[in-house]
């Protein structure tokens, strides 16, 4: 407990007043001896002890009633986390007081100096923890002159939720942010940091000149979506470190919200602790708050979704879209309006919602053009917080989704085959069954190649997904190019039929490791058959055949099946048979997904085929796997809004014309792993087909530490660096192998390949042998970057975007550790942009052919539900930095001047004051009226009308003898 004017507590010398009065009045009483008193002393003596009682309690009212007028008049506070309770303190010097005045009163001397020795110490123990309370004040709230302050202005969704005067919580924290900085000391240097879901530090290194930081602040403007405190408070912590002042300080103006501070990874508050400590003087966490009103009316458009992952042209698709009440009002909003693209659907009544209620709308359409299409929600609610009040989704029509099978079992007519009801399922047309493309608009668009070609298949990357349909085994070539194709983002599907060699699809590996994701053993035949089971249904391709009531997937009879004897780290199983053995296995391999089910897809291991569930069955299957690859247009509000582009890990290509540079570069670009076998033809269009050259460079991750070997497979010529050392020189067509060469585990080094082509073929592998291994593999995206020098990453073209509040920003397409980005500047405002692709990948990627394309920031419906900061959060973060809870500005002002600020108490103490009063006169009242009474003593005296006889007599026995 602290005192905002101390000064005045000299008032409290005021309790001595009553003590002189008492003391006085008491030496003018002046005894006086008279005997005919003596009769009365007994009856006084009787009533001396109720008389002390009395004038104690007296006494003791009056003194604390002067207390307490001296001690609200010097304002008491308790500093925010006071160590030391106000509510022990306070009556601790209070009873010290009124026993202090009550020792006056005391007849006897060792009474007497016995209260007075308590009283003393409590007042003492009272005035030591006020000091020591102070001493810890100063200390943490200490005036140390210039300082650097970083100003944290929460920008998110609900910081525009509108108070009771009509002014939006940010408005006021802008407010509070100017008389901040008008009002700090002399000498304050300023930083602007505007948090959402990217901390923006709009001044960089902080400014001394005010004028500059106030026209900052009246420029900022909300942001949207959740405000990511913890990595607001990082950059604060950055922003500070380019300071000049020893001392810094952190004000953050925020509603509080829990969403956003990471208080579910105590591991992050820890790291961002030790990173306060390693400032000259650890700063104070001051946070202003403007909580929500009490009462809310809100209802918020969270989510919408569709019925599945790959949406085409030939079918209707059901769109979902939910709406919920995130206040603490029931809410009847207008009609539901669904936009796709430029097509309004047929609103939707919805109907009250209560407080916490969520409601699921469905409507069926039918996308008529492929390309990017926008589907938009709108809900006029007429709530507190309209922008909660919309919601959009990009989807990617397709009008094509091309799927490779692979026929194990190629002889016979086509119902034999082990890909010919798969194939039928996916695009049901008579061409197809005839060997011809189907014509009709169906969006699979399957390619049926028997499994003896597959080593002619040139253009893999085209396919979207591939289903190897009983395939004994792939040559190893094309083994390896497959399970790069699926861990660059492409989908597997493998019919483990009779035909499949186990020992294949055992050892199969590729640059994520194992790619099945079970170990498969021998075929297993039941004469009685056995089924699905869909109760054991456990994966979302498997949704619609769970209730038996709609689908017979259930009573397909399988008589011949594969063992699993294994399920490989990563694995799963998504579906087994009544018997309990697998049915259905899965797995995310890199960026592309694999399924693998233990029974083909034909006539040979049962009547599955003959089901009314088998071709919805294989869409959703291959509609799964296809939704791994492609560009995602609608994206998470990060740091900033970014196209993740196909091409993750790999190293960067120059593609030269001509062995003359001179003659320009046809492509610049990522490519994941290094083997080409471009046979006589163009590696890429506009490149000659002999007389070319290309360069890869970037930097080599090695995933353990030890000697490596490298190897080559060259058609013409090539060299490989590593670190700048020619490791190996191929100068005519063939393979050459390297010596060992240690490299240490994470630690990146330089490569670069440099490649010639002159006549004829051309290929090229870069193959690995790394420490442990028996084998030569190709080195697999995940171990190579595409960086050049020293460069985080490099930018390779630019172009330009509309946000959502319409204005431009610049886009980037650049090559770094995370491969190729589209990433477009500044915050990650939530809701609708249009972007500008660059050119080169306007024909290298199908989503972004039309030259402009929307992407979509997702709202985080969470930041509508204002959930805010428990105590228990609260602790975790005062565990690693100072925190310091303002009520107003001007306690962050008295804060940074050193006086301190708290919770202040002189109202209790005015309040108890006046009913203090009103005690003491009522108490003085009763003693003097029941004193009065008491003095009321009646003295009856005995009448003598004549001499005592006996005295007569005696008197006149003397006479007759004298």
């Amino acid at each position: 407990m602290l005192f905002l004017n101390p000064w005045l507590l000299i008032g409290l010398v005021g309790v001595l007043v009553p003590i002189i009065l008492h003391m006085m009045r008491r030496q003018s009483a002046k005894p006086l001896d008279w005997g005919a008193m003596r009769f009365l002393f007994d009856t006084v003596a009787m009533r001396r002890r109720r008389m002390e009682w009395e004038d104690m309690l007296l006494m003791a009212a009056r003194c604390l009633l002067i207390a307490l007028l001296a001690l609200a008049l010097a304002r008491p506070f308790v500093p925010p986390d006071s160590n030391v309770p106000w509510i022990f303190v306070l009556p601790l010097v209070l009873l010290g007081v009124a026993a202090l005045g009550a020792s006056f009163v005391l007849s006897k001397a060792a009474a007497r100096w016995l209260t007075r020795g308590v009283a003393l110490l409590m007042l003492l123990s009272g005035v030591a923890l006020i000091l020591f309370e102070r001493q810890l004040n100063l200390a943490r709230f200490q005036n140390t002159g210039s300082r650097d302050i970083a100003l944290v202005i929460d920008a998110s969704t609900s910081m525009e939720i509108p108070g009771p005067d009509g002014r939006s919580a940010f408005q006021q924290a802008i407010e509070e942010a100017i008389v901040l900085v008008k009002g700090a000391p002399r000498g304050t240097a300023f930083s602007v940091i505007l948090g959402g879901p990217a901390p923006d530090a709009v001044t960089g290194a902080p400014l001394t000149h005010r004028a500059d930081v106030i026209e900052v602040l009246e420029e900022l403007r909300p942001v949207g979506g959740p405000f990511r405190a913890h990595d607001a408070l990082g950059v604060s912590l950055l922003n500070l470190a380019e300071g000049y002042h020893a001392a810094k300080e952190i004000v953050v103006f925020t509603d509080s919200q829990r969403l956003g501070w990471r208080l579910d990874n105590p591991s992050a508050w820890t790291s961002f602790g030790e990173a306060v400590e390693g400032l000259p003087l650890p700063p104070k966490l001051m946070v202003r708050s403007f909580p929500p009103p009490e009462s809310l009316r809100n209802v918020a458009v969270s989510r919408i979704d569709l019925s599945r992952e790959v949406v085409g042209t030939d079918r209707e698709a059901t769109i979902r879209v939910t709406i919920e009440n995130t206040g603490t009002e029931a809410v009847t909003p207008n009609p539901l309006q669904v936009t796709v693209g430029e097509e309004p659907l047929e609103p939707v009544a919805i109907g009250q919602l209560a407080p916490g209620q969520e409601e699921t709308v469905e409507l069926r359409h039918l996308f008529k053009l492929a390309g990017p299409t926008v589907v938009k929600a709108l809900l006029d609610a007429r709530d507190d917080l309209p922008v909660d009040d919309v919601q959009e989704l990009v989807v990617a029509v397709k009008k094509r989704l091309p799927v490779l099978l692979v026929d194990g079992n190629p002889s016979g007519g086509f119902f034999e085959r082990a890909a010919g009801f798969t194939a039928l399922a996916l695009a049901p047309s008579a061409e197809l069954v005839e060997g011809n493309k189907p014509e009709e608009n169906y969006l699979m668009e399957p390619t049926v190649m028997p499994a003896p070609e597959i080593t002619t298949l040139k253009d893999l990357e085209t396919y979207r997904v591939v289903v190897l349909a009983d395939v004994v085994r792939l040559p190893g070539s094309m083994a390896e190019r497959m399970a790069a194709y699926v861990a660059n983002g492409g989908g597997l599907l493998i019919l483990a039929g009779p035909r499949a060699d186990e020992g294949f699809y055992n050892g199969w590996e590729g640059p994520g490791g194992a790619v099945c994701p079970v170990d498969l053993g021998t075929l297993q035949a039941d004469a009685e058959g056995i089924h699905p089971a869909p109760a054991t249904f456990d994966h979302e391709t498997l949704v619609l055949f769970k209730d038996e009531r709609s689908s017979d997937l259930g009573k397909a009879r399988v008589s011949g099946f594969r063992e699993v004897t294994k399920v490989r780290k990563g694995g799963a199983v998504a579906a087994r048979y009544t018997n309990g053995k697998p049915f259905l296995t899965g797995r995310n391999y890199g960026k592309g997904r694999i399924l693998l089910a233990t029974s083909g897809f034909d006539v040979r291991t049962g009547n599955l085929t003959t089901r009314q569930s088998f071709v919805p069955l294989v869409h959703e299957l291959v509609t799964w796997l296809a939704g791994a690859g492609g560009v995602k247009l609608n994206v998470e509000a990060t740091w900033r809004p970014a196209l993740a582009l196909p091409g993750g890990g790999g190293l960067k290509g120059t593609y030269y014309r001509s062995f003359d540079e001179s003659r320009g570069i046809a492509v610049e670009r990522v490519d994941p792993t290094i083997q080409f076998d471009w046979k006589d033809q163009q590696p890429y269009p506009g490149m000659n087909r002999d007389r070319f050259k290309i360069r890869w460079e970037g930097h080599l991750v090695p995933p353990v530490t030890g000697s490596y070997r490298f190897s080559m497979v060259v058609d013409d010529k090539a060299t490989l660096k590593i670190n700048g050392r020619t490791v190996m020189r191929v100068v005519s067509t063939g393979q050459k192998e390297s010596g060992e060469i240690k490299l240490e585990a994470g630690t990146p080094v330089p490569i670069d390949l440099d490649y010639q082509e002159e006549s004829s073929h051309a290929s090229i592998k870069l193959h690995w042998q790394v420490p442990g291994g028996s084998k030569m593999e190709i080195i697999p995206a995940q171990a190579l970057l595409p960086l050049t020098g020293e460069r985080e990453n490099e930018v390779i073209a630019r172009s330009t975007a509309v946000d959502p509040r319409g204005q431009e920003r610049v886009a980037s397409l650049s090559v770094g550790r995370r491969g190729r980005v589209l990433e477009l500047d500044g915050a990650a405002i939530p809701g609708l942009y249009k972007v500008t692709v660059p050119e080169q990948l306007r024909k290298e990627i199908e989503e972004l052919e039309s030259g402009e394309v929307p992407l979509v920031v997702r709202r985080d419906v969470r930041e509508s539900r204002l959930e805010r900061l428990e105590e228990e959060d609260k602790e975790l973060i005062r565990k690693n930095i100072d925190l310091v809870e303002a009520q107003s500005v001007t306690d962050v002002l008295a804060v940074l001047s050193g006086k301190g600020f708290g919770k202040e108490l002189w109202r209790i103490l005015a309040v108890a004051a006046f009913f203090l009063l009103l005690l003491e006169v009522a108490l003085a009242r009763w003693i003097s009226k029941s004193r009065r009474t008491a003095e009321d003593v009646k003295v009856e005296f005995e009448e003598k009308t004549g001499p005592d006889p006996g005295m007569l007599e005696k008197m006149k026995e003397l006479r007759k003898a004298g």
